[in-house]
């Protein structure tokens, strides 16, 4: 097991974030969506923000950064 993967008795110690991160990443079809837009290097950012909010996810530092 990696040291970066919490084992199932850490679980519980995560926050929400660390979570939700579990979650999707262990979620097929979450992994199956990233992957297609992902591959499509050529793909818009607006592709992949439509994939994050689909998926419930926010970067609100992101957004601020690339808009500032």
């Amino acid at each position: 097991m990696s040291c970066n993967q919490p084992s199932d008795g850490d679980r519980r110690l995560l926050d929400k974030s660390g979570f939700a991160q579990e979650f999707l990443r262990r979620n097929p079809r979450y992994r199956s969506d990233y992957q297609k837009v992902m591959r499509a290097r050529r793909g818009s950012t607006e592709e992949q923000e439509v994939m994050a909010r689909h998926w419930g996810l926010a970067f609100p530092v992101r957004a601020w950064l690339v808009r500032g």
